[in-house]
């Protein structure tokens, strides 16, 4: 009886080093630096990510200082402010606080 339970004890043991060593092996070569991407003359930098989000059904569009900014998805994009005027949508502005009525 002692016999089977540490055959399969000797087998589990052996399943995980070898769980562990192959987890070892290929995570090994994921540690290699990456090659540093530098640029050279004839390459431009890659282009500013748009700042401005816009909502095409209420014509709106908000900047990063606007409290709705980081919750907005946005379906329009720009690049400045005046490039979303252009394209016919309004700044964001505040709602006026509505009196609660007693």
């Amino acid at each position: 009886m002692f016999g089977f339970f540490l055959q399969m004890f000797l087998l589990c043991a052996g399943a995980f080093l070898a769980g562990v060593l192959l987890t070892w092996l290929t995570m090994r070569s994921r540690e290699q630096p990456p090659a540093e991407a530098s640029l050279t003359i004839l390459e431009e930098p890659a282009a500013a990510v748009p700042a401005i989000k816009a909502n095409s059904r209420t014509m709106m569009f908000h900047t990063p200082e606007s409290p709705y900014y980081k919750r907005m998805k946005g379906d329009a994009f720009f690049h400045s402010p005046e490039d979303a005027r252009r394209a016919g949508y309004t700044m964001w502005t505040p709602r006026p606080r509505v009196p609660a009525e007693a």
